[in-house]
């Protein structure tokens, strides 16, 4: 039941990183029409919108993947300090890490979080620049729902990682530089 939970949740993850894929090809547009509307000074093109939506879109695409990026191993990690432990004492390790630092940091953030967007609502929020974009609650907003993808991301990890250590199942655990090696 842990791995049949935990995979739902990498599915779930994996569906929300893929239906967010295409803001890569909106970025990559919106960039390079700035890039060369700038070097060919074309007059009248909104600039500090343009670089803004850029922005906006890095923040989309970094949220709404943070959490498929968590179970898949595609964060940074000091592995050099575990790379000569044995897989079952980096699974106690990462377990540990879990616990002590990635829950109760999420935790914290989604507890900060949710004010941070609330007031860019309420008071209406929008670009300092006299010619950004308005609506600043909305990058706010998907920032938010990436720190509770990264919940997720990290329950799935936590439940692949009781599922090995405590009942002994190959729970395909991506940590440190190896795949699950029971």
């Amino acid at each position: 039941m842990l791995l049949r939970t935990a995979n739902a949740l990498h599915k779930l993850l994996e569906r929300v990183a893929d239906a967010s894929g295409w803001l890569l090809i909106v970025l990559m547009a919106v960039t390079c029409i700035d890039v060369v509307f700038r070097k060919f000074g074309v007059v009248g093109f909104p600039y500090t919108q343009a670089q803004e939506l850029e922005w906006h879109l890095h923040t989309a695409i970094f949220s709404l993947w943070l959490g498929y990026n968590y179970v898949v191993n595609a964060h940074p990690r000091v592995d050099s300090y575990t790379d000569k432990l044995g897989f079952r004492r980096k699974a106690w390790i990462e377990l540990f890490g879990c616990l002590v630092f990635a829950l109760p940091y999420t935790a914290v953030l989604l507890w900060y979080g949710w004010d941070f967007v609330r007031t860019a609502w309420v008071f209406n929020e929008s670009s300092d620049a006299a010619l950004g974009l308005p609506y600043r609650w909305i990058p706010k907003g998907i920032m938010y729902l990436g720190f509770w993808l990264l919940l997720v991301g990290i329950a799935s990890v936590l439940l692949r990682l009781i599922a090995f250590l405590f009942y002994r199942q190959d729970a395909d655990l991506r940590i440190g530089q190896s795949a699950s090696q029971v």
